[in-house]
């Protein structure tokens, strides 16, 4: 065989072997897998929700309207206390009707509650409030989460979770 003929086939055997090594796991030899170019679908919560919420000032009854462009989620909120009529602090400070804003991204939602100060019917009207967290898609369709906040009249909400159901 001629040196000519002897550097062409090396050449070709040092490119076939590039070729092999690039498109094969080392690991194993098999190919490897395609790369999803499918974005991670954007969890729907556009409608109806209710459900309750518990923190350090106690437990609350949650109410939710909510529309959703895209990732952008905006809605009311109503939050009533479990018994309004029972005299504590949570049977005033949670009576009260708010807005809702968020972002969904994945199966997460980010969200913010606000209760103005001077609201129409709300039986402490000096007193805002503020809430914000992040809930999940459960498998069953519900939204489970955390939040943190403040009262203005009662101080923080602490360690708080919210369990919210699709009417």
């Amino acid at each position: 065989m001629s040196a000519r003929r002897r550097v062409f086939a090396a050449a070709a055997l040092f490119a076939g072997t590039c070729v092999f090594v690039a498109c094969t796991d080392r690991a194993n030899g098999s190919a490897p897998s395609p790369v999803s170019t499918v974005p991670n679908p954007v969890l729907n919560v556009a409608g109806s929700w209710s459900g309750t919420s518990t923190d350090s000032q106690g437990m609350t009854v949650v109410d939710w309207t909510i529309t959703q462009t895209g990732s952008a989620v905006t809605g009311t909120v109503r939050t009533n206390a479990p018994d309004p009529s029972d005299g504590s602090c949570n049977s005033c400070h949670r009576n009260k009707s708010g807005t809702f804003t968020g972002t969904v991204s994945g199966n997460i939602l980010t969200m913010t509650m606000q209760f103005a100060a001077g609201a129409d019917g709300d039986p402490t009207p000096i007193c805002s409030a503020t809430m914000t967290g992040t809930a999940t898609s459960t498998a069953d369709g519900r939204l489970g989460g955390g939040y943190t906040g403040s009262d203005t009249c009662e101080g923080s909400f602490l360690n708080g979770s919210l369990a919210m159901t699709r009417r």
